[in-house]
């Protein structure tokens, strides 16, 4: 279509600022391109061209006898757009960036603009000779030679304007037409009934439910007609309780005369383009109703101008309630739209939904097609409670049948409804292979060779059938091989991505094709989308790598953060925590924030303290990720080693001290100002440096100093505890430490692998996706998105179970766009068809047969 466009010269190539999305319609059996230019109307200020009086066109063909209508092709194509406009026009596909030169249907300022320049082209012939509203050209005529020679006249102008017409739906020297909602012939002229046959054709109640629909219609204009309630008094007596029901000359009267009332003066009124319009419409699972309504500047009340209803179609009966209201506001639009073109008007509805679809940026496809048609009305929606919205609701519930509904009930006979099975069917008629099977199996030929085939295939009604186990009356169909892809989305991917077993049970109930399991399977573990959304349990994976500890202070220290907290009166937020490996000696220092120079403040502090460490574990937090916090590391000889991505047994040590000094932390503030946290994490700090250690068997501080440090809070205890000690020897507690962290970290191993099983290995190159860990704080909900990302390449292996991993450009999975450490146990391999290992013990069982048959001449 695209391509159409720019030949004929109706769009061109853009670079503007606008831009609008496009979509589909399918009219007349074709599809149509349109552009959703709802933003673009929202901020176009409205044409206030006259449209023509109603009253005045139909006055002017009093007395003719015969009529033309004409139909101008593709109309509003044929009106041409200012170069200081295109640009507004510009819409995006997914292969380029085009803007129109001719007016597109959608602008909200496209029908009074059409409308201009059609008056312009027909100039005063629009009086004499022809009639013009909108693309409605009719010319009139009191005999057939005047109405041809007017014709030949409009024709010349139109050529002149270099307009085209669509041939096909042009009518010639009509003597009978409907009109702007009359119906005009040689006999003169009279209202459409169509605008009021939806009450002319009421049905007649035959329930309490049906009286209490046809006086809710009544009685929303009961102002209107005098001694309603008289009238209606027999109608009324049959909603009153512990009343049989009796539908009798009384109630038919008294019905009839309501129904006379509603389409008859003062309720029904003349069109007035000057009054304030609304259009009222409701919608069931039974029909659509809309009512046109005005009030004058003398009225105090609003009238009927006309009525429509709708009967569903059979597919529509199963729309959303949603999608129903929309076909209601759709369906009135179209029946009224010579009222509507170029004037402010209201729609009232009992759905609230409606009202926001105007925003709304991406549409069910079905709607948008519908909503697209509102784009040339000047219109509001407004919502009213279904109890105020009666008289409307009649319509839909009790919907008569009109030619365009019979006409649509003929043509849905007509359409052929495919199944599976039958698309299933051609699919088997067009495999050449299967087409041999069924010539064997059907012709009976004489051979041994053909023997198997004939006992495991079975043709009934034309279709090719397998039968399991040899069992004639157990039979699954044959899929042919270019259908197995389709029969695998189908049971999978459209039935909500279940697991691989339910979808094997699912498939070999009805199906069968050879080798069917290995294919499923591959087909279910190829699936992108469970690859991302289903988290595989890697929890028993990856056996425990300790630490080998220096029998040295300060040889390796650990380090965090533990927070956020409240804000402290001094400012602080957090924890910086510090652990030595081997003696265990713990700083607790707050600080504001996590930022990289806070943390080498006090890393300073301590390393000027005592010495510089060798090594310096961590997690990945962006402090120690900056680049600062690198250079702070290399300018001071110190080796950084960063954990896998969101691996905290790498950094055990500090991890274990963050729960209990948070316990502590919590326990010492419950009665104190919360406020003043940060007070309390010298005393935390001290007691755990003075306190045993389990695993070391000492005291933090004598392993650290070789020495006691006194207690601040008994001091006078401390002088009887100081003739109690014994003379320390360091190298004696470090050797000690250092067998107890030993055969601690023994212990642990045995504790953590005994549930555990060696992670897998992965080579550099291979392609893996790994857990997906952080996510955006926006406060929605996270269950529904990916647990997974990547794909990711496997760079270097680092062993313990570590790998380093780049991203792959391109793929929109891929969140991190740097590479990173991962443990194994957070990654998994990615989906790749060719290097699945796939045996299954069932596969022996399932013999290419049709691999076979081509031995057979």
């Amino acid at each position: 279509m695209i391509g159409e466009m720019l030949d004929a010269g109706i769009i061109r190539e853009s670079t503007s600022e606008y831009a609008s999305p496009i979509i589909l319609v399918k009219k007349d059996g074709n599809y149509r391109m349109c552009v959703d230019y709802r933003m673009l109307n929202s901020i176009t200020v409205k044409e206030r061209y006259p449209m023509p009086i109603i009253e005045d066109e139909i006055a002017r063909l009093a007395g003719q006898e015969y009529f033309i209508t004409l139909d101008l092709a593709s109309g509003y194509y044929q009106v041409p757009i200012s170069e200081q406009c295109k640009h507004l026009t510009a819409f995006v596909t997914p292969d380029g960036f085009y803007e129109f030169n001719r007016m597109p249907f959608g602008l909200a300022n496209a029908p009074v603009i059409f409308q201009r320049m059609i008056n312009k082209v027909l100039g005063s012939a629009r009086f004499t000779k022809a009639a013009a509203y909108m693309d409605d050209v009719l010319i009139f005529g009191r005999t057939s030679t005047e109405c041809l020679d007017r014709l030949e006249d409009i024709l010349k102008l139109l050529e002149e304007a270099h307009l085209t017409l669509n041939l096909s739906k042009c009518d010639f020297l009509q003597n009978s037409i409907n009109y702007l909602g009359y119906e005009i012939s040689a006999s003169g002229l009279r209202p459409g009934t169509n605008k009021i046959e939806s009450v002319v054709n009421f049905p007649c109640p035959t329930n309490v439910h049906g009286i209490r629909q046809f006086l809710g219609l009544a009685s929303y204009f009961r102002k209107f007609i005098k001694n309603f309630a008289q009238i209606a008094s027999p109608l009324m007596k049959l909603l009153r309780k512990n009343v049989e029901w009796e539908w009798g000359p009384e109630q038919q009267d008294a019905f009839s005369i309501l129904k006379s009332k509603l389409i008859q003066r003062p309720i029904l009124a003349i069109y007035d383009h000057e009054a304030e319009t609304e259009l009222h419409t409701d919608a069931s699972k039974d029909g659509t109703g809309g009512m046109l309504l005005q009030r004058s500047k003398n009225d105090d009340a609003f009238k009927v101008v006309a009525y429509c209803s709708r009967r569903t179609s059979p597919e529509e009966k199963y729309y959303h309630s949603y999608e129903l209201e929309t076909l209601a506001v759709i369906r009135s639009l179209e029946k009224f739209r010579v009222f509507l073109l170029g004037k402010e008007f209201k729609i009232v509805t009992d759905c609230s939904a409606l009202r926001s679809t105007f925003m709304k940026r991406d549409l069910v496809p079905r709607i948008a097609r519908w909503w697209l048609l509102l784009q040339e009305f000047n219109c509001l929606i407004e919502y009213r409670p279904g109890s105020k919205m009666s008289h409307v609701d009649a319509l839909s519930r009790n919907p008569v049948i009109d030619n365009i509904d019979s006409d649509s009930m003929r043509q849905h006979n007509q359409v052929m409804s495919i199944s599976n099975d039958d698309w299933l069917h051609t699919l088997q008629l067009g495999d050449p292979e299967l087409e041999r099977i069924k010539q064997i199996v059907e012709k009976d030929l004489d051979s041994k060779k053909l023997d198997y085939i004939k006992n495991n295939y079975v043709v009934r009604n034309n279709k090719l059938y397998r039968c399991i186990n040899g069992d004639k009356n157990d039979i699954r169909w044959v899929v042919p091989k270019g259908a197995r892809w389709q029969i695998c989305r189908m049971n999978h991917d459209d039935i909500g991505h279940l697991g691989l077993q339910k979808i094997l049970k699912r498939i070999k109930t009805n199906y069968w094709f050879s080798k069917m399991s290995r294919f499923i399977k591959k087909y279910v573990t190829a699936c992108l989308d469970c690859a991302y959304a289903k988290k595989t349990s890697t929890s028993n994976e990856g056996l425990l790598h300790p630490i080998t500890k220096v029998k040295s202070p300060f040889h390796t220290l650990h380090i965090d953060h533990l927070g956020p907290f409240v804000r402290s009166k001094r400012g602080h937020s957090y924890l910086l925590v510090v652990v030595d490996a081997f003696t265990k000696f713990v700083f607790i220092k707050p600080v504001r924030n996590t930022n990289a120079q806070n943390v080498i403040r006090i890393l300073d502090d301590i390393f000027y303290t005592f010495r510089v460490p060798d090594r310096l574990i961590s997690d990945r937090g962006s402090c120690f990720t900056s680049n600062s916090f690198k250079r702070y590391c290399h300018d001071k000889g110190v080796k950084h080693i960063l954990n896998a991505v969101s691996s905290p047994k790498s950094n055990g040590q500090v991890e274990r001290y963050n729960r209990t000094i948070l316990n502590s932390l919590k326990a010492q503030t419950l009665n104190n100002d919360e406020r003043d946290w940060d007070s309390q994490v010298g005393k935390i700090q001290w007691g755990l440096n003075n306190t045993v250690q389990k695993t070391i068997g000492r005291k933090p501080v004598e392993v650290m100093f070789g020495t006691f440090m006194n207690g601040e809070i008994h001091a006078g205890l401390n002088e009887i505890l100081e003739e109690l000690r014994e003379d320390i020897d360091v190298d004696t507690i470090h050797n000690q430490v250092k067998q107890n962290i030993d055969k601690e970290q023994v212990k642990q191993k045995e504790r953590y692998d005994r549930n555990k099983r060696p992670a897998k290995v992965y080579n550099e190159g291979d392609l893996v996706k790994i857990t997906k860990i952080t996510y955006n704080n926006d406060g929605k909900s996270k269950k529904l998105l990916p647990a997974y990302i990547g794909p990711f390449r496997v760079i270097k292996a680092l062993g313990q179970d570590r790998y380093k991993v780049a991203p792959i450009p391109g793929f929109s999975g891929n969140t991190i766009k740097r590479t990173t450490t991962v443990a194994a146990e957070r990654m998994l391999p990615w989906v790749h068809v060719a290097a699945l290992q796939l045996h299954d013990k069932s596969d022996s069982s399932e013999n290419s047969d049709i691999d076979e048959s081509n031995d057979v001449e």
